[in-house]
């Protein structure tokens, strides 16, 4: 199997992470209830597996420059915050909201981790320590933070709480776009993200 179809399945595997189950009309934003399927595609990801699955092509990594494909996860984080952002904002669905987010805590690292295998292909030292990954970081902690916030544990309640998380979903995705711009990749899929979220 060539390297490139290994990381196109394993990225494949990851999206449907974030599909809508097709049973519960709970779980359409952020839906991430597959965390077996999130961890084996980072494991995928990461460096050690890909050594040890496909030692040739993981010699080929270091040297190749970053695709589109090697970072489309980070764009369709951003992409699903759309949705999340709609329900957060309205007290209605806010309950619904949080069933992705108590998901997406539970491994609040995914996002940060893959950031940094991605800029480790690219930076000798220090990739953790790099800007974009520190972006996905904040994003990553200020998308957990809206769980507290919909639960009633950081003093807002009903309008004021869902104003306050759809302004932090807007950070978080600026964060992102941030992350997209300065990813090190020409390319025309990222143009509309960037451009929606200055």
């Amino acid at each position: 199997m060539k390297f490139s179809t290994a990381i196109t399945l394993s990225l494949v595997a990851s999206a449907s992470a974030f599909a809508p189950a097709p049973t519960s009309k709970a779980s359409t934003a952020l839906s991430m209830n597959n965390d077996v399927t999130r961890r084996a595609a980072f494991a995928t990801i990461a460096t050690g597996a890909i050594a040890s699955t496909f030692p040739s092509a993981a010699l080929a990594i270091g040297n190749a420059p970053p695709t589109f494909d090697n970072m489309k996860q980070i764009l369709a984080l951003g992409l699903s915050l759309n949705k999340l952002k709609e329900q957060v904002a309205n007290p209605d669905t806010a309950e619904d909201a949080l069933v992705g987010l108590r998901v997406f805590n539970r491994d609040a690292n995914f996002y940060t981790n893959y950031a940094k295998n991605f800029v480790s292909k690219t930076v000798k030292n220090n990739a953790e320590g790099d800007a974009r990954v520190v972006y996905i970081k904040k994003a990553s902690a200020i998308i957990g933070s809206i769980q507290e916030l919909l639960e009633g544990r950081q003093g807002l309640q009903g309008a004021d709480a869902a104003k306050e998380a759809a302004v932090r979903v807007e950070k978080a995705q600026a964060l992102i776009a941030k992350f997209v711009a300065e990813c090190g990749i020409e390319d025309e899929r990222f143009g509309p993200f960037i451009a929606a979220h200055p």
